[in-house]
């Protein structure tokens, strides 16, 4: 019978006002990229049988710097700090690579673009892939995951290298984007989940539709251990004022994770 395991968290926290969004975090102050969020009392995570195989990200050093002609089409991309990726063999043999991308402007940026490099030991590339990270808007000095998932882990895989390809400056976002705000969180962790529930506000003029949440788990590192980015239903809105209660679950990835942050976004009717 499978062992069922779980614990009850929960804390009231401050509102962070971040414009296009709201972002959570234990402390109730924007932290730096390696500071410890929520702490979670070091739970054991997943089963033996379970337990993805963590391949490492600093024995190889790629032989390629960055595309310079990426770099050019998008200035803004220097300007964003990308950490990891931590990568992770499945059960079923394919590699996820996490990781987080931090702003380190003081204007939202968008369209944010990430590539994540397989390397051999001696910085030969194996194989790549792009993904957008989980995030419409990435605010001023805050941070995104991103994921990338390999179908199977290269022949002579050493290590991984990640970099921003793309972004662009948000322009006209408090114009675009919903100002929400983040209330009660509560954390269990039960059945190998951490079930994450919250209450977002809308403290727009106006309806915010098109509404995400993603909730990001961390090690205590820092490292990403597992998001999920949850888009609500379309025809889900919330009206100015209104409050809205969810839950949201993550699967961890990674062992030993300590942290969470979340973060809550949608976008300002036009009607």
């Amino acid at each position: 019978m499978q062992q069922r395991r779980w614990r009850w968290l929960w804390i009231w926290v401050s509102v962070l006002v971040a414009g296009c969004g709201q972002i959570w975090s234990s402390d109730g102050t924007p932290p730096p990229p390696r500071e410890t969020r929520l702490p979670l009392f070091d739970y054991t995570l997943l089963p033996p049988s379970l337990t993805p195989s963590v391949w490492p990200a600093h024995t190889a050093t790629p032989l390629m710097a960055v595309d310079s002609g990426s770099a050019a089409l998008s200035p803004v991309a220097i300007y964003l700090a990308v950490s990891g990726p931590a990568c992770y063999e499945t059960p079923v043999g394919s590699l996820i690579c996490l990781g987080q991308v931090r702003n380190m402007l003081d204007r939202p940026v968008e369209h944010v673009m990430v590539s994540v490099q397989l390397l051999a030991r001696d910085g030969t590339p194996l194989a790549s892939s792009q993904t957008l990270i989980a995030q419409i808007v990435l605010p001023a000095g805050r941070n995104a995951p991103y994921r990338v998932l390999f179908d199977e882990v290269p022949e002579n895989y050493a290590g991984a290298y990640a970099f921003v390809e793309s972004g662009q400056i948000a322009e006209n976002a408090g114009d675009r984007y919903a100002d929400l705000g983040l209330r009660q969180v509560g954390v269990v962790f039960l059945d190998e989940q951490y079930q994450v529930t919250l209450s977002i506000s809308n403290k727009s003029a106006r309806t915010a539709e098109q509404l995400s949440i993603v909730v990001t788990l961390l090690d205590d590192a820092g490292h990403v251990t597992g998001f999920r980015q949850m888009v609500l239903s379309p025809d889900r809105h919330l009206e100015p004022g209104e409050t809205l209660a969810l839950m949201v679950e993550v699967i961890p990835q990674g062992l030993n994770t300590v942290a969470f942050e979340a973060y809550a976004e949608g976008v300002l009717s036009t009607n």
